[in-house]
């Protein structure tokens, strides 16, 4: 079954600058997690990646068309404010840009940006972070 989360996850390790600022050279792998940072990765924390968690329902087409409108949101922490900031801006610009393709399953239109940026400490933790609310405009292919 199609997993709309992995197509997004997908999409954001892609771009060059993303992995400018998130990525490892050595393992080639880009910092960016479904709903929650990692334990493994809790340990090297505050560092600068991504988390995409739901952020409500967006609600669905009643069709027979399998579309969907989900709100995701879209974490960027960072070492300091000011570096969660910065991916964030990245992270915005090609949310903004991106054009429809297909990843995991599922053509994704769109993304439209709902609410944000809200600068935030961690709770329990108190690292930084930028939250943003999206919303992608996706059907499985």
């Amino acid at each position: 079954m199609a997993n709309l989360y992995e197509a997004v996850l997908k999409v954001l390790k892609e771009p060059q600058e993303i992995f400018d600022l998130i990525g490892d050279d050595v393992t080639r792998e880009t910092r960016v997690f479904g709903f929650q940072v990692p334990k493994a990765e809790a340990i090297k924390m505050p560092r600068k990646c991504i988390v995409i968690r739901q952020s409500g329902s967006g609600g669905q087409n009643q069709s027979f068309v399998r579309f969907q409108k989900t709100l995701l949101d879209v974490l960027c922490y960072g070492e300091t404010s000011y570096e969660a900031e910065l991916l964030r801006l990245e992270v915005n610009r090609y949310l903004k840009d991106f054009r429809r393709r297909t990843s995991e399953g599922f053509l994704l239109h769109s993304f439209d940006l709902v609410n944000g940026p809200i600068p935030l400490p961690e709770s329990q933790t108190e690292w930084p972070y930028v939250l943003e609310t999206w919303r992608c405009l996706a059907s499985e292919t």
